[in-house]
């Protein structure tokens, strides 16, 4: 049966078959030149590589970073005053119930909480990250158990077994993934759990380990549990500006009942889920996404150049086609088609070179810097990004060669049979265009990239205040069920700081709630009597024991510390730092003066008389972070609430080799107590303050520093190109009595003026674009003057060093023979 042709499948074939003759005749270019194909192909593949990399790195920590049911809909309930910074979305068990009940706008609303569970298995006793939740968390979030199950309706009747769910990673880690873990029972926190279900591994909400559906009462703490993250998933047509007209008269109703525990100005509204669980280096990743994106840039004007280059050279072959009847629109297409080529296969090799690059980029992320939640890979997305940048390129780099020489002259072009084809104006300024964008786009990154190895040495160079070599902390989260009182507490911490105080080695001991220079224990307002406030900011409040300053080598200006029987007795008395007088009590002599901490008269602390004396004054530590302001802080006697969890060990050794020996101290206190986050300042200091900064700082150099050497090699090829289109010029000069050095000269003259263009341009987008830098960097200024003094005489000196070649060159040529150069 014959077959039938379409207009259309005739119109097709005749494509086709055109394509896949430009494609063979691509091939044999290439392969005619191998070595410029390679130079092209890699240069264009280090930009996809580093592009690639990034942009899976954006699509799992930004784009894409949770797994959870239409997670746009997923929001927390935010309270704030225009008087203030920041924003609260914690709330007591009794609030989020009543918030619950009452709002119209969610169609399910969860309460959770990040709590120390208590694991009392074999061996030593565990402390597991917790998920206190409500029984609805796993509906309402939206993702169903790898194995087993969720909480069902059976599971909230009174008397129903408790359960549990285990997160992914601590199922692999602790039971190998064992499916028979279903049904097992597990201690957590002195009750009995069944676990039920396991979730898939993309579920971490909230970084749990092991999640605990709990009934929540009115008037109860289930699992000591005071303050809770209220979460709701919004009703389909309800947006968050109308939000607001439902929960205000909630807020005020509870604003009416407990006026301490909302701001005196208050406003309401609605935060979506990734507002509140951001990434930490969210920005960050944008700025390094930009820098590649300049990198890229660089390598499709390197390779613009190199395909310029050659297909000025090719000038006779493309007229010679032309002559024979091509159009203009078949030459550009057959030019295109040799860049798609190149952009192919460069992109692919980009792409395999990504996978290496992102396990280093992995390697150097800031712990706990990015969601729980986020898988970082190379997936369908990432590889489908990879060939729509491959094909971009190939527009970018190819287009500018085949649309200037298919301008060319025919009849020049085929009459140029004698000295060679040279390059018209038009090719020759396209040339020198694109080095000076690479040029400027190089020194952009350098820039970049310098600004944040200033702003790592300045935060390294940060005066802590505090002695950090030789100290050695660890946590000891005690069981609010068997230690349910100060007085118990207290007594524990006290004999634990005496066995401590005792080991070999050690030269004090101290307990905080917090720890310095990282975090206090609390934050909150103060009043001082006799004092009318007008700052209402927040201050640190740090419950500690009798030799705390001591640990950390924070020195008394003033007045004395505690003593032992002030602290057994449970007295209310205050060392101030030295931001806290100066900003409440500048005039005045601050020892005996009275400051409330109010916070402490609610739960859970519940004191009577929250005044406290004013004893001492001692130099101020950072305590909110390098790279914030010091805080006003209140140190009091820990003995008091006893909610102190942090012991700091000052030794006079190496702070690791005391590891074993303070663990076991609490172990023979209590083998049930767990201990965690056994590690030194300097190592914390290194995860949480150095690591950032470090990681942009690492990430931006890799990116200026491919960016400068496809700059150098694309100043060293064009001005090797001009020297070989001039060589008969040269030889002319020196024919007529010029010397090696005028070549020299002439040809870093021409190289010169591409570089400073290059520079000022440069320059003049770095003051621009800087400000997007600012957020990141402290100790430095945006527009720093040595940092763009630096980065000129970086980028002047390597590409005089790449002129340096192509001057040898020309001032070995011999007169003779360059005046028969062809």
């Amino acid at each position: 049966m014959p077959r039938i042709r379409t207009g259309a499948t005739e119109m097709s074939e005749p494509i086709i078959q055109s394509f896949l003759q430009d494609f063979r005749y691509g091939v044999r270019i290439l392969r005619k030149s191998p070595g410029f194909s390679a130079i092209a192909i890699l240069s264009l593949a280090l930009g996809i590589m580093a592009a690639t990399a990034m942009y899976s790195v954006i699509y799992g920590v930004v784009l894409n970073p949770f797994p959870y049911r239409d997670v746009d809909s997923l929001m927390s309930v935010k309270i704030w005053s225009p008087d203030q910074s920041g924003y609260r979305v914690g709330y007591t068990v009794d609030q989020f119930l009543e918030i619950a009940e009452r709002n119209t706008i969610f169609e399910g609303v969860i309460a959770s909480t990040i709590s120390d569970v208590l694991w009392s298995s074999q061996g030593e006793p565990q402390r597991l990250r917790g998920n206190v939740c409500t029984m609805n968390a796993f509906d309402v979030m939206g993702v169903p158990p790898l194995i087993g199950r969720t909480p069902t309706p059976a599971d909230a009747v009174p008397g129903a077994p408790s359960v549990a769910v285990l997160g992914y990673k601590f199922w692999n880690r602790q039971f190998g993934a064992d499916p028979t873990v279903l049904g097992r029972q597990m201690p957590l926190n002195e009750t009995t759990r069944t676990i039920i279900g396991v979730m898939p591994p993309r579920f971490m909400f909230r970084g749990a380990d092991v999640y605990l559906p709990t009934i929540f009462h009115r008037g109860q703490l289930p699992e000591g549990v005071r303050y809770v993250h209220l979460l709701g998933r919004l009703k389909p047509g309800v947006t968050p500006a109308k939000s607001e007209p439902d929960l205000l008269p909630i807020i005020a109703d509870l604003k009416q009942r407990e006026p301490t525990a909302f701001p005196e100005k208050w406003r309401v509204g609605l935060l979506s889920f990734k507002e509140t669980f951001p990434s930490g280096i969210r920005e960050v990743l944008w700025i390094l996404f930009g820098a590649v994106g300049l990198l890229l840039l660089i390598a499709c004007a390197n390779v613009s150049n190199l395909l310029l280059s050659r297909a000025i050279s090719r000038q006779r072959e493309i007229a010679l086609r032309a002559s024979l009847g091509a159009t203009r629109a078949r030459l550009v297409r057959q030019l295109l088609t040799e860049s798609l080529l190149l952009s192919t296969l460069a992109g692919a090799l980009g792409a395999v070179m990504a996978f290496g690059v992102l396990r280093a980029i992995i390697a150097v992320v800031p712990p706990g810097s990015i969601p729980d939640e986020s898988q970082i890979v190379i997936d369908r997305p990432v590889l489908l990004f990879s060939l729509g940048i491959s094909f971009f390129t190939a527009l970018v780099f190819g287009l500018t060669p085949a649309l200037h020489v298919s301008r060319g002259q025919l009849v020049a072009a085929l009459k140029e049979s004698g000295r060679g084809i040279g390059a018209g104006i038009r090719q020759v300024f396209a040339s020198n265009a694109m080095v000076v964008a690479e040029v400027a786009l190089s020194l952009v990154l350098l820039v970049g990239a310098t600004l944040m190895i200033r702003t790592v040495l300045a935060i390294q160079n940060v005066n802590l205040g505090i002695r950090a070599d030789r100290l050695l902390t660890l946590r000891v989260p005690l069981s609010t069920q068997r230690y349910a009182d100060a007085a118990h507490r207290t007594a524990f911490f006290e004999e634990l700081l005496r066995r401590v105080e005792h080991l070999p080695g050690v030269d004090a001991a101290g307990i905080n709630a917090g720890m310095h220079p990282f975090f206090g224990g609390m934050e909150t307002s103060v009043e001082i009597s006799g004092v009318t406030q007008t700052d209402t900011s927040p201050v640190v409040i740090h419950q500690v024991s009798r030799d705390y300053t001591k640990v950390f080598g924070i020195a008394l200006v003033e007045g004395r510390l505690f003593t032992d029987n002030e602290l057994a007795s449970r007295s209310h008395l205050a060392i101030a730092n030295q931001s806290f007088v100066r900003r409440y009590l500048p005039n005045s002599d601050p020892l005996g003066r009275l400051a409330s901490i109010p916070r402490l008269a609610t739960a859970p602390s519940n004191i009577t008389d929250n005044a406290f004396q004013i004893v001492g004054v001692v130099k101020d530590a950072v305590n909110r972070g390098l790279t914030s302001e010091i805080a006003p802080e209140l140190y009091i006697p820990y003995t008091i609430t006893g909610t102190a969890n942090y012991l700091a060990v000052l030794t006079n050794t190496d702070p690791t080799s005391l590891a074993k020996a303070v663990t076991e101290q609490v172990y023979a206190l209590d083998p049930n107590q767990p201990v965690t986050d056994v590690r030194t300042v300097n190592s914390l200091l290194n995860d949480w303050e150095y690591a950032g900064p470090r990681f942009s700082v690492v990430l931006f150099a890799v990116f200026a520093a491919l960016g400068l050497t496809l700059a150098v090699v694309g100043v060293y090829g064009v001005v090797s190109n001009a020297v070989s289109q001039r060589t008969h010029e040269i030889g002319v000069r020196k024919a007529l009595g010029a010397a090696s050095a005028d070549v020299l000269l002439l040809v870093f003259r021409f190289g010169a003026r591409l570089i400073l263009l290059g520079i000022g341009i440069g320059l003049a987008a770095s003051l621009a674009i800087a400000r997007i830098l600012s957020n990141q960097l402290w100790g430095v200024s945006p527009h720093d003057p040595l940092t763009l003094f630096s980065v000129v005489v970086l980028l002047l000196l390597v590409g005089f060093l790449a002129c340096w070649v192509p001057a040898r060159r020309a001032m070995r040529v011999d007169p003779l023979v360059a005046l028969r150069y062809e």
